[in-house]
């Protein structure tokens, strides 16, 4: 147990709740206060309106420490000196984490303050991970402990929550023994779990947030990769759950595809066969399914090929059933988001080299290979301009220095996947916000940024790296504070902060920066190793970034990629657009000197 002090505070609705006292008193933090209960493997989560009182290890009503995350992939320690040794239950996993400034449950707590009233707004860390790890709720590397307090010091006083959601075959596995047995329970919410996992929290939130002095009109969602790509689908879904999101790297177009029912079907089907579950009967499968423990029913989910970054989206019983029809994808996702009048403000971002994050699998591509797949999904010339605007040779039998194609092929796939469609976003919500105003109404406003400070931690395949995916949360919550190198004035410790500043002050409605928009330049927030965090007009960053050390920002070869997946689109409609982005991710697109694409190729899939 935890022999740091304490704090108990007792919520009106909720009861008495204890949890850590911490920064000098000024924030109180109640760790993994479950939201919801899992009544079997692959069921829907069942909310909670009370503590349980004997959900997991820990003594009733005391929430000093963490409690559980969904197993997934492995995580390293962060070595920071408040990291607990992660723990993981399927069934116990479903808890958020709430940072209070102290002050505010004082003032709510004497009668005489006259301040139970003030409620302060709220915003909410949704953890990345490819749908496959991560445990925002319980990391000490994405505590909100500093951020609270930090907005207490600067008068902006906000409160921060975490959750944690289910992940992998828990959340995303579906086939039609598990839509027959949902049917015979008469749910609703089939698949798609982790994301209902994600609306069961942040409808908690909107319930029981008020008890801590929070406004549950005033909730801001924020999030990185899957986290920001689960922003983008709550966005698009049917239910409005807050007013401002901040969406860092990921939208709906960042998945690599949408998965259809043959081939969730099959995955299931491989899922059996791997489990070594020999069942006539639906039944038989998923009692089968169901007895296999759980690290290795991870295990055999990643053996199987479940990719990362797949939704499905199908008809029935999926988050998006009642979007009337409308599957969000590359071509619709941002004019979808922009329909969305509820929503005051998002701000967008990303990273200057995302694809870094693919190292791996990137590693054995063959040049020849990649170039023929380019020119078979653009086609010659179109596909020649974008493999040029990326310093790739566009002849294939010219060839190309290996170290050179693959540092280049990392930034195209990144830009594919994350930088295109982050910047499509700002683009179309910006033309919408601007254009559409309504009298008497609070005018929309998108904010855009783009992060290029490095990965400054020895030892970690990211080291030294200059704005790879993810790096900003490094920054974000200031939990590496003592670590910072503190040469320069400390440089990297005011970049931390002012990114907190700038992520309190939104939260609390207020424009972080200069907005978006085309008439005043386009105006982006950079964050680079020279300058911090500063503002520039795109036509500045082009001009600038063509000097900078680390490389020119690549608009020209966004725009040549969004003209040419747009260009696909108008031509065959969302299948060939689907297969023409599947593409540029497949092994044989890259690696395979026998395969060529063409527009047939799904065939052989």
């Amino acid at each position: 147990m935890s022999t740091h002090e304490t704090y108990t505070y007792t919520h009106p609705t909720l009861g008495p709740l204890t949890g850590r006292l911490l920064e000098s008193s000024t924030v109180v933090h109640f760790r993994s206060i479950p939201y919801a209960t899992i009544p079997a493997r692959f069921r829907p989560s069942i909310p909670l309106t009370s503590i349980p009182e004997n959900f997991d290890h820990r003594p009733h009503r005391i929430f000093t420490d963490y409690g559980f995350a969904c197993p997934g992939r492995p995580q390293a320690h962060s070595g920071l000196p408040d990291e607990q040794e992660r723990e993981y239950d399927e069934f116990k996993c479903l808890c958020l984490t709430i940072s209070v400034p102290t002050a505010q449950l004082d003032a709510i707590s004497s009668p005489s303050s006259g301040n139970d009233g003030n409620k302060v707004p709220v915003s909410v860390y949704i953890h990345g991970g490819a749908f496959t790890e991560g445990a925002g709720h319980i990391s000490a590397l994405a505590e909100t402990v500093k951020t609270a307090a930090l907005s207490a010091r600067i008068n902006t006083p906000t409160i921060l929550i975490s959750i944690g959601y289910r992940l992998g075959a828990f959340a995303g596995l579906a086939s039609q023994d598990i839509l027959d047995e949902a049917r015979s329970h008469n749910d609703t919410d089939i698949f798609n779990q982790g994301l209902f996992d994600q609306r069961r929290a942040l409808e908690w939130i909107g319930s029981f947030v008020g008890g801590f002095g929070g406004d549950k009109d005033q909730i801001t969602v924020f999030g990185e990769s899957a986290g920001s790509m689960s922003i983008a689908m709550h966005l698009l879904a049917d239910k409005p759950l807050f007013k401002r999101c901040v969406m860092q790297s990921g939208n709906v177009a960042a998945g690599y595809r949408t998965v259809r029912w043959d081939e969730v079907q099959g995955l299931y089907d491989k899922l059996v066969e791997r489990s070594g579950i020999n069942g006539d009967s639906g039944r038989e499968r998923l009692e089968g399914l169901r007895k296999v423990p759980q690290d290795e029913l991870w295990k055999n989910w990643i053996d199987v090929g479940a990719a990362i970054m797949e939704i499905y989206y199908g008809n029935e019983g999926t988050f998006f059933e009642k979007m009337e029809g409308v599957i969000p994808a590359w071509d619709n996702h941002a004019e979808l988001t922009a329909g969305r009048k509820w929503l005051e403000g998002a701000i967008v971002g990303d990273d200057f080299f995302e694809g870094y994050v693919y190292r791996n699998g990137l590693g054995h591509a063959k040049h020849g290979t990649f170039v023929k797949t380019v020119k078979g999904v653009f086609g010659e010339d179109r596909g020649s301009r974008i493999l040029e605007a990326y310093d790739i040779e566009p002849d294939e039998g010219k060839g190309m220095d290996q170290v050179k194609f693959f540092m280049r092929l990392m930034y195209l796939i990144g830009d594919v996947y994350f930088s295109e469609p982050t910047a499509q976003m700002a683009d179309i919500l910006s033309k919408a916000y601007n254009s559409s105003n309504e009298e008497g109404k609070a005018r929309q406003k998108v904010f855009r940024y783009q992060f290029a400070l490095p990965n400054v931690f020895p030892n970690s395949p990211y080291s030294f790296v200059t704005g790879h995916h993810a790096v900003e949360i490094y920054y974000q919550y200031m939990t590496f504070w003592d670590r910072y190198p503190t040469h320069r004035n400390k440089f990297y410790q005011r970049q931390s902060e002012q990114m907190a500043r700038m992520w309190i002050e939104f939260a609390n409605g207020q424009d972080p920066w200069e907005e978006y928009k085309e008439e005043t330049g386009r105006k982006i927030q950079i964050c680079d190793d020279i300058n911090g965090w500063h503002i520039r007009t795109r036509e500045e960053d082009v001009r600038i970034s063509e000097g900078e050390p680390w490389g020119e920002r690549r608009y020209k070869a966004w725009d040549l990629l969004n003209e040419a997946f747009g260009k696909i689109y108008e031509e065959g409609g969302k299948e060939k657009l689907e297969l023409a982005r599947r593409a540029l991710w497949d092994k044989r697109s890259f690696t395979d000197e026998d395969f060529t694409f063409s527009f047939e190729w799904k065939k052989e899939n």
